[in-house]
């Protein structure tokens, strides 16, 4: 071979090279060279304590967000260790691992059901599992330092998986060759505005049925913007409607219902400027609840407003003129405005002691938290 062939033979192998190599692909693209701001425990960790030493790991992703096309023939998935542990190292493990991939039930936002099986779309895939007695590896991952840790975690599809459009869920099932295993990989979590907070006021006084009810405000609904939720539980079962005030901290005393014909010694902590009539709700033989919504307005001024909330809680076995009792008190303080809502990219599932069993109920990570993936 002359020196005036061997260059061009060298273009011609590598545009074939190139042309059948598998494309990679990162998810979320963002994060393709960069770090992950989160980790995550699962797939690969299995505490002990647990009857079954086996972690399950589902991610279901908004198809969005996903940087390739509808058609795609996928081979190949790899994850990383994380960087938020920069001078910790990982021992490699080994155990058994099983990949299922398909078509999720309902994008990440609608995921309301943590069981598993029941947000696959007809039948996944099963693209991945060892044939024991050979095992599955994980590596080993050497304290990265700053460094980017490389995708070493890499999981060869036995059978492929063509994406064909719509919401695409991931399920990682692993159990270590023994006892239990730690290994963090790298992830991603949405930032999000800061919701408001509640402290007590202050004790309210018990009804006919001996509980004292008590209330708390649901703290993602704490925000400008937001539709406050406010549940109160332990409210006496005779009554079929409670009142609650939304109002301020009151500068005086607490005022005693005595002093007004309800019962003595019941202390209204705040001073009332709303009062809402909400129908109780039914959720055992000795108490009811009720749930209380109020739109809160999108405006800036009122971050870090306070708002004070007690409930009135109608008990008709009260031998007084004004048969009421009262919850606690509550001083809210409300946080960031509530954005624009915009589709969230991932839901993560995940439970450890999974038995592998479809009925396996799995815990919830809050909205856009995702493992970091590559997929080939």
């Amino acid at each position: 071979m002359n020196n005036s062939t061997a260059p061009a033979l060298a273009i011609v192998t590598g545009t074939l090279l190139a042309s059948v190599a598998p494309a990679q692909f990162s998810w979320p693209p963002a994060f393709a060279s960069a770090p992950g701001n989160a980790v995550m425990n699962a797939p690969f960790s299995a505490p002990p304590g647990h009857p079954e030493a086996r972690s399950r790991c589902m991610v279901v992703i908004h198809p969005a967000s996903l940087p390739f096309p509808p058609g795609t023939v996928l081979t190949r998935l790899s994850l990383r260790r994380d960087v938020a542990y920069p001078n910790q190292a990982y021992p490699a493990l080994t155990g058994d691992l099983t990949v299922k991939i398909g078509r999720a039930l309902v994008t990440p936002d609608q995921v309301h059901d943590v069981r598993f099986n029941r947000l696959w779309d007809g039948l996944p895939t099963t693209v991945y599992r060892n044939l024991p007695p050979a095992l599955f590896q994980v590596p080993a991952g050497p304290a990265p330092g700053a460094a980017l840790p490389p995708f070493d975690i890499v999981i060869p599809f036995t059978t492929s998986f063509t994406w064909q459009g719509g919401p695409l869920a991931i399920e990682l099932v692993f159990a270590p060759t023994a006892g239990s295993s730690t290994w963090r990989v790298d992830s991603f979590v949405a930032s999000a505005p800061r919701h408001g907070s509640s402290r007590s006021l202050g004790a309210g006084c018990r009804g006919t049925n001996s509980f004292a009810p008590f209330h708390y405000a649901m703290p993602e609904t704490t925000m400008p913007g937001a539709q406050l939720e406010v549940q109160v539980e332990g409210l006496p079962s005779n009554g079929l409607a409670a009142f609650h005030m939304l109002g301020f901290r009151s500068l005086q005393q607490p005022l005693d219902l005595g002093q007004i014909g309800g019962p003595v010694g019941c202390p209204l902590r705040i001073e009332p400027a709303i009062l809402l009539t909400v129908p109780t709700e039914n959720p055992s033989a000795l108490f009811h609840r009720a749930v209380s919504r109020v739109q809160l307005p999108a405006l800036a001024a009122a971050v870090g407003f306070q708002l004070c909330s007690q409930w009135l809680c109608l008990d008709t076995g009260v031998s007084a003129s004004l048969p009421f009792v009262v919850s606690d008190a509550l001083e809210i303080t409300l946080g960031e405005v509530l954005p624009t809502p915009v589709p969230h990219s991932a839901r993560t599932l995940w439970m450890y002691g999974a038995t592998v069993f479809g009925n396996d109920k799995g815990r919830m990570v809050p909205a856009d938290h995702g493992p970091v993936l590559r997929f080939n």
